[in-house]
């Protein structure tokens, strides 16, 4: 073999060597919790659908959500959810939940909510404190539902 081809195989076997990796990176960013719909129930208890992002590259296994709840000016309690779901990673899922606010709220036409408390993953083992806020509107066609 020719001293060009030698130094040809070599440099082609080095080029290879750097293009691998050892996979891609993971990387934990906080995750966040917004309530994507809300229903008030005939008994006066909401039926409340919370979108859980996960913003980690990677998939992470949701073990509770424990946070306080204000809407419409009120302070209706603490939402303390087991989601027991792994979300893939840069991705969301929904769970759904019963939940009695802790005085009776009535709901007029669009209403500000505010979530403030913690996300706990265990797998990794990690906690996140979290903040939402956001607004709820009427849905049409749909009695007493928000989104």
């Amino acid at each position: 073999m020719s001293l060009p081809c030698r130094v040809g195989v070599l440099l082609l076997v080095l080029l290879l060597g750097a293009c691998g990796s050892s996979g891609p990176s993971r990387k934990v960013h906080p995750s966040t919790a917004s309530i994507e719909q809300l229903v008030v129930q005939a008994d006066g208890s909401w039926r409340i659908t919370l979108r859980i992002q996960n913003y980690s590259t990677f998939t992470m296994h949701y073990a509770a959500i424990d946070a306080q709840l204000r809407i419409a000016g009120s302070d209706a309690g603490r939402l303390s959810v087991i989601p027991d779901i792994d979300v893939v990673g840069s991705n969301s899922d929904v769970i759904e939940t019963r939940f009695r606010p802790a005085t009776p709220i009535r709901l007029i036409g669009a209403v500000d909510y505010s979530l403030k408390g913690n996300i706990r993953t265990s797998k990794p083992d990690k906690n996140f404190d979290f903040r939402t806020s956001s607004q709820l509107s009427p849905t049409p066609g749909l009695a007493d539902t928000w989104r």
